[in-house]
């Protein structure tokens, strides 16, 4: 017997509430949520009684359709607000995946659902995970060493095997396709907000990174490559016109972040959906950008409509766009790639003296990057803006290894999508995913994934919702054959 509803793909069942039978329970539950609402309000706790409501609301979707209740986890990994109201780091993406890790295990163990997991992608989650315990012994900071076990399983494991299960068919794609759009978008105005008001900028060109760090860039662009592949490849027009009212946004929020790691990666991936498009796509490609660019001319040269003093943009576009070496010996961008160089001489350093333990997964932390002196990890000092130096460092050969054979996976995995999809209603999604899941593999030369819970976890969501159109394709030209085989049998 099962004890709770399947998923969308299993069952057509839909729930309906009768308004003559179920009214009195619904005032019975009413009453005590209001009393608890204004009691909040006379001891001043609204944030918590909204806390708590919405976490109810989680727990209660996930309970009766879980595949609703996951569509929470695209808007809340773009947005991941941290709840330091609650006097923690806790971010609400997090607390959100803690809901539905533990109604999961709930279903999994009434159910007695089949749990999948694809292989090419098991062997190296595991290799990672058994090498990140071995650092353990050789961590000095075993309590940081330990947190960053656990995200390795939560995110390498428990999250993919979620998003597989939970994501299988093509309208559930589309849903979290279109819920990450408008993510970003939201997360985009949020940047743009910052800026304006001047709230949470950094440096003199007020960069602006959202509530994701120096993390920001990449959602951003990733945000913008969703955008474009709806706008070019989607057949839904919904899908369509919120790429439409995101583009501009995003493109204006990516500037003034001034992150050149994502930029330039941008311009990349950029080019490789040039080189899989054909000719009509390319000129709509050249056609969106001029578009874009023209947008953000106007705002710039209208000062944000009297918003903001126009040298700010101006100087936001120079740092932004800047990726070569400058003249001069002072020269700020210079200075800040010999530090990256400095660091990462290091960080090699570290490695060659543990080639096969590391130093210990999340202790890899540079308190100076002048003198690459390395420090605690409770200090919040940086990291050493390379993820593939990161894990040799922190974990040794093994772990390093198995994480570029995982990105290799998912790499031949989207490709194989791409190929396959072309003139279907996934080759949207596909091309998307894809696509940023390229900008987090070329953006991790110059920063690090893995440690950041959001931008690890929608790592993880691109790659396991591109295995799942993958299973979708394969599916449907099975059923394809089948009806060929029987027409030829018929006939």
């Amino acid at each position: 017997m099962k004890y709770f509803p399947v998923t969308i793909e299993q069952s057509d069942e839909t729930f309906f509430v009768s308004p003559t039978k179920n009214v009195l329970p619904i005032a019975l539950l009413s009453f005590p949520i209001l009393c608890l609402y204004l009691t909040s309000i006379a001891y001043n706790w609204e944030f918590y009684f909204f806390l708590v409501s919405f976490c109810f609301i989680v727990f209660v979707l996930a309970l009766v359709s879980f595949d609703i209740a996951f569509l929470f986890v695209p808007l809340t990994l773009t947005n991941p607000y941290t709840l330091s109201e609650t006097g923690t780091n806790l971010h609400i993406s997090e607390l959100v995946l803690l809901i539905l890790f533990s109604v999961w295990i709930i279903r999994m163990a009434m159910s007695g659902e089949r749990i999948i997991f694809p292989k090419q992608f098991l062997f190296p989650s595991l290799a990672i995970i058994v090498a990140a315990l071995l650092s353990l012994v050789v961590a000095r900071y075993f309590v940081a060493a330990l947190q960053q076990v656990v995200r390795y399983i939560e995110i390498l494991i428990i999250f993919f095997m979620i998003v597989i299960q939970y994501s299988r068919n093509e309208a559930q794609i589309r849903r979290i396709f279109l819920l990450l759009i408008i993510g970003g978008l939201i997360a985009s105005l949020i940047g743009l907000g910052q800026f304006i008001t001047g709230t949470l900028t950094v440096g003199v060109t007020r960069r602006i990174f959202g509530w994701h760090g120096g993390g920001y860039g990449a959602l951003i662009a990733s945000t913008l490559l969703l955008s474009i592949s709806a706008l070019l490849y989607q057949r839904y027009k919904v899908i369509k016109i919120w790429a439409i009212i995101t583009i501009p946004f995003a493109g204006l929020a990516l500037i003034l972040s001034q992150t050149r790691a994502w930029i330039g990666a941008l311009i990349l991936v950029i080019g490789f959906m040039l080189f899989w498009s054909k000719r009509e796509i390319i000129k709509k490609v050249l056609m969106m950008v001029a578009l874009v660019t023209g947008i953000i001319v106007i705002v710039i040269q209208t000062n944000a409509f009297g918003l903001i003093e126009n040298n700010y943009f101006k100087a936001a576009i120079e740092k932004a766009f800047k990726f070569g070496v400058t003249s001069g010996k002072r020269s700020a961008d210079n200075f800040s790639l010999l530090l990256r160089l400095n660091v990462w001489r290091e960080a090699i350093k570290q490695y060659l003296s543990h080639p096969l333990t590391g130093i210990g997964v999340g202790n890899l932390r540079i308190t100076d990057y002048l003198t690459a002196r390395l420090g605690k990890p409770a200090e919040g000092v940086g990291y050493i803006d390379n993820q593939y130096i990161q894990f040799f460092a922190e974990a040794g050969t093994i772990a390093g290894i198995a994480w570029i054979l995982y990105i290799y996976q998912a790499l031949h995995l989207g490709i194989q999508n791409i190929k396959r999809t072309k003139d279907s209603s996934l080759y949207a999604p596909a091309i998307g995913f894809f696509s940023c899941l390229l900008i987090f593999v070329i953006g991790s030369f110059f920063w690090v994934i893995t440690p950041q819970h959001e931008l690890f976890a929608l790592m993880g969501l691109y790659i396991g919702l591109m295995f799942n159109i993958g299973r979708l394709i394969k599916r449907n030209e099975e059923v394809n054959e089948n009806t060929q085989n029987h027409s030829v049998e018929t006939n």
